[in-house]
């Protein structure tokens, strides 16, 4: 009697099971070395007879050999540093690219090959995270028991995945119609950074206590075509269908950095400055822009200078480390919350001890700030790069300190508050529309008049992108509709694209992307905090993605 066929899930569960233990120093079926067998260990995860573990490896080889459907473990995966005791030494970058695919559907041909083309240049292993939604009545969403496009089986995977640090919540099966996919995770992955199968681009900043950074969860886009029920739930799902990947990278120390990828219509995708079209990858692009976080100049932390611009936080001398600036050499580089305004605070008016301290470390001069501000403006320009300053609630506190202040009580910055508030008289009797003091200040402090950059005023609109859409960058988001204070979700209600500041948190909601700080401030995160050194980043062809800095460490 001929022995029965294993079912798919079956074989997708062993191989993933052997693969697992494979990653941490368990060696190859009839390999010496390492901290024993994958198979036997794996055996006694799944649980199984070791014997019929076995058997299945050797009948795998055999279909493999004949050209037949294979679900042979790929043996490569044998991380051989694993072996030492202690802490793992990873002696390379370790990736991952991981998506999405839909029951019953073909996967989106051009990107499939973009995808594994590009796996192949980088050398990172692709995973698959199933979900299912049946186009019938039948509503049994158990994924095992559904048909996937037979490109992806391989790389099928139904239970969690650990990248690294990173997991990858493969068993997380959601509705693609969900209209917030990362709804109720915030706490899923246990403050560990992850990542969950999903056809809508989401991404979420989940707080962490202070001195810890937070973690990060969000979505992967998916590989599949849409294929939905022509109903409102369906169309809207069909709106928010994105082709596309996120790329998990571990570097030599354990750090890790995950992008977002979302591919244009005929499949082609950008990651930085590589470009992946007709299966072919190609380097040295550059992109249209990137919206760092609220800069908060004097409070930049020393790490994301060095990272992002190349200079010294304090004296801004150049580094011979090439920055992030200089390795993706946007068109446009957008300035949210250029001042912070330590020395006119009004929220620590009436805070004498809080004073007292920038008092002691010589940090009460508004114009010694100002001056700080022009002179970063100057070190972190580039000749192939415009600086556009989007005026901000941070940058209005110069004028609201104008309006407000009692200058009998804060003599330090008397010559300052008597000669702007006589450049806003001036300004008003000569009928000057759309004067800032802000850009006043700056052009005043800077020996060159601000030369070469951009200053956009509150309520101004700047696009990128105008012939993909467009996508507006002249928000900074502390403004929302109607006259609301503003917020990512708030921002969402207007029918454009939006990269914007403000929040301090790294967030994708819809077609609104928001980006963390550069900055480190212990008045602002007293308790748990969401606040990420993170950065938005756009492509020429309009898509984008946020990247996290670790340190001063941008990517693997």
């Amino acid at each position: 009697m001929p022995t029965p066929a294993i079912a798919p899930e079956i074989s997708l569960k062993f191989k993933t099971a052997i693969e697992k233990r494979l990653r941490d120093g368990y060696s190859p079926m009839g390999v010496a070395g390492g901290k024993g067998s994958a198979v036997q260990i794996a055996a006694k995860d799944i649980p199984v007879n070791q014997r019929r573990l076995t058997s299945w490896v050797y009948r795998q080889r055999k279909n493999e050999a004949e050209g037949k459907e294979s679900f042979s473990p790929d043996w490569s995966l044998w991380n051989r540093a694993a072996v030492t005791k202690g802490k793992p030494v990873v002696a390379a970058a370790r990736r991952w690219l991981l998506t999405a695919s839909q029951n019953d559907t073909p996967v989106h041909a051009g990107f499939w090959r973009n995808l594994t083309a590009y796996a192949e240049h980088i050398g990172a292993e692709i995973l698959v995270g199933p979900f299912t939604y049946q186009l019938g009545t039948f509503t049994d969403h158990t994924t095992r028991n559904n048909v996937f496009a037979e490109q992806v089986r391989p790389f099928l995977r139904f239970d969690r995945q650990e990248c690294g640090s990173v997991l990858f919540c493969a068993e997380m099966n959601t509705l693609p119609t969900a209209n917030r996919p990362l709804s109720g995770l915030q706490t899923y992955t246990r403050g560990q950074w992850g990542v969950f199968p999903h056809a809508k681009v989401a991404l979420e900043t989940v707080p962490a206590m202070p001195g810890k950074d937070p973690p990060i969860i969000m979505t992967t886009g998916c590989c599949t075509v849409e294929n939905y029920i022509p109903k409102k739930a369906g169309l809207k799902a069909a709106f928010h269908h994105v082709i596309g990947a996120t790329l998990v990278e571990i570097d030599r120390q354990g750090r890790h950095f995950c992008r977002q990828i979302n591919a244009v219509e005929d499949g082609s995708f950008q990651d930085l400055d590589s470009v992946v079209k007709s299966g072919s990858v190609t380097s040295g692009h550059r992109i249209a822009a990137i919206n760092w976080g609220d800069i908060h100049r004097a409070i930049l932390d020393p790490a994301v200078a060095l990272g992002a611009w190349g200079v010294d936080a304090d004296t801004l001398a150049p580094s011979s480390e090439e920055s992030m600036l200089d390795a993706l050499r946007p068109f446009d580089q957008f300035f949210h919350d250029l001042f912070h305004g330590e020395a006119i605070n009004h929220w620590q008016a009436d805070k004498p001890h809080e004073r007292y301290v920038l008092h002691v470390k010589n940090r009460l001069d508004v114009d010694r700030e100002v001056k700080a501000c022009a002179a970063f403006l100057r070190a972190t320009k580039r000749d192939w790069c415009r600086s556009d300053v989007v005026e901000s609630n941070h940058d209005y506190w110069i004028a609201r300190w104008l309006q407000n202040t009692d200058i009998r009580k804060d003599l330090t910055n008397a010559t300052a508050f008597h000669r702007w508030n006589l450049a806003v008289h001036q300004a008003i009797e000569q009928g000057a529309e759309n004067f800032s003091i802000f850009r006043h200040v700056l052009h005043e402090a800077d020996p060159s008049g601000m030369e070469g950059v951009n200053f956009i005023p509150i309520g101004s609109s700047f696009e990128i992108c105008k012939d993909r859409g467009g996508i507006e960058c002249g928000l900074h988001g502390h403004v929302g509709t109607n006259g609301s204070i503003g917020s990512t979700q708030n921002l969402t209600r207007v029918a454009i694209k939006i990269n914007k500041g403000h929040d301090h948190q790294a967030t994708v909601h819809d077609g609104v992307y928001s980006a963390g700080v550069c900055a480190t401030d212990p008045n602002l995160q007293k308790g748990p905090s969401s606040h990420s050194k993170s950065h938005i980043v756009t492509y020429l062809n309009s898509k984008r993605s946020i990247i996290t800095m670790q340190g001063d460490r941008w990517r693997a």
